[in-house]
């Protein structure tokens, strides 16, 4: 697990979709004056550099941020996530969650980041520091599915927590499924969303898990999970990911509204016209 390096994968379709849904239940946190708590479990080095040997090996970025920016939407929520990666994007450059939330979240704010990579620890903490960041910071450098437990339940008592893992090895699926049940049995209050990939055949072993482990989330003691997906190609045993989402536990009000109208206009944007595959925004479990 700790081989993994973003910086391979920096601005991609996962991280456009996967960072748009961040900075839209943060927003929602925003609506009210009270304080809120963001936890990032697997942060990253925090900024990622395009024009880097990782990002030019596989230039993911240009399927990916690259494409928003030449379409030049008009859709109102894909034109705050540019603007708000606008400023690092001038010097080739991709933010990833922790400074997203850095960028985002309020002075009455709390942000709490964890990272297990020992040079990962060390750029995140860098990143941080040289990035405006109005909320309280904490950095740890330390297992991100132990430091959740061990932070729950947090102050102030309402929040998001965003659970962003590499699945390097098949057990971290199941990993995931049992942090979030004993997290929920310490702040069932929490938003907790949560990446994954959407692996073909050519994954081997590797290959649906993530729709099991979806499953298994939505049968944990929980009022609601709403799952959002980009397919960015036909899921034909070609391309190992050929997409990827999020199931977001505890979904605020009307998001699922906003993603409706948003995920679509990705789709559009980061789809080519000769390539087969869908939006999807689901719920898997409502509230009653």
């Amino acid at each position: 697990m700790l081989s993994y390096r973003h910086s391979f994968h920096a601005g991609n379709h996962a991280d456009v979709l996967k960072h748009i849904t961040q900075m839209l239940i943060i927003n929602k946190l925003k609506l009210k004056e009270k304080p809120a708590i963001y936890i990032d479990t697997h942060s990253g080095a925090g900024l990622y550099d395009l024009q880097s040997a990782e990002a030019q090996k596989t230039k993911e970025y240009l399927s990916g941020v690259e494409c928003l920016q030449v379409a030049h939407s008009q859709h109102e929520d894909i034109r705050k996530y540019q603007q708000l990666i606008s400023e690092f994007l001038t010097q080739d450059q991709y933010p990833g969650s922790p400074l997203i939330a850095a960028r985002t979240l309020r002075e009455q704010d709390r942000l709490i980041c964890m990272e297990l990579h020992n040079t990962e620890i060390d750029n995140l903490r860098q990143n941080l520091s040289t990035t405006e960041c109005a909320a309280s910071l904490a950095i740890h450098h330390r297992d991100g599915y132990e430091g959740l437990l061990a932070f729950l339940p947090p102050n102030p008592a309402r929040g998001l927590v965003l659970i962003d893992p590499s699945y390097e090895v098949s057990d971290e699926y199941q990993q995931v499924t049992n942090t979030l049940e004993k997290a929920l049995n310490k702040w069932p209050i929490g938003i907790y969303a949560i990446w994954y990939p959407l692996l073909s055949s050519r994954a081997a072993k590797k290959a649906g898990l993530s729709e099991n482990m979806l499953k298994k989330i939505s049968a944990l003691d929980c009022k609601s999970v709403l799952n959002v997906a980009l397919h960015v190609t036909e899921n034909d045993g070609e391309t190992g990911m050929y997409g990827s989402g999020m199931v977001i536990i505890n979904a605020p009000w009307q998001l699922d509204v906003e993603l409706e109208s948003v995920v679509p206009a990705l789709f559009s944007q980061l789809v080519k016209a000769d390539l087969s595959g869908k939006a999807v925004v689901e719920w898997l479990k409502q509230a009653d």
